[in-house]
């Protein structure tokens, strides 16, 4: 069976004086993409919705799993 999961970002738009809290966003994203890699996810789509405060991202992972 087919599993899928989705992870949502939200990373605030800073100006240059809080870019380390960007950042923190923007590294979490990562860490929460390699968890689902290393749990046998694959990404299979990434969307991404630039606003005025926040620029959301929407990661798809498929898993093929044994169930």
């Amino acid at each position: 069976m087919q599993h899928i999961d989705t992870v949502t970002t939200i990373v605030p738009v800073v100006d240059e004086n809080d870019i380390p809290r960007q950042l923190a966003k923007i590294a979490e994203r990562d860490e929460d993409l390699r968890v689902r890699a290393r749990q046998g996810y694959q990404l299979t789509h990434t969307a991404s919705v630039a606003g005025p405060h926040f620029t959301t991202f929407v990661d798809t992972f498929t898993h093929d799993g044994g169930e």
